[in-house]
């Protein structure tokens, strides 16, 4: 039974971690390089773009380089999170 539970309560902690790393990631933009909502924002204010540098105006949405890792990030935090919870969760042996 210790077993069993020690591999469900890693499981939702894993869960709640990678999820949690998700949520952080998709709240702070981390897809993107230069947003759709900063190019709206931009044309609502009568600009071409979004400038991101001084003479650089972006008129298209630019994905991040590492856009296409974030899935992989959010699975291994969540399986060291687990990791970690399940090693912490084990039976210690009498001295």
């Amino acid at each position: 039974m210790s077993m069993t539970r020690n591999l469900l309560l890693s499981a939702l902690v894993a869960l709640a971690v990678g999820g949690g790393k998700m949520a952080f990631d998709t709240w702070r933009g981390a897809e993107w390089e230069v947003s759709p909502r900063q190019i709206a924002d931009a044309k609502t204010q009568g600009k071409a773009g979004y400038e991101s540098s001084p003479g650089t105006v972006a008129v298209l949405p630019i994905r991040s380089e590492t856009a296409d890792l974030l899935p992989f990030m959010w699975v291994l935090y969540g399986l060291a999170a687990g990791a970690v919870t399940f090693i912490g969760l084990r039976k210690r042996k009498a001295a």
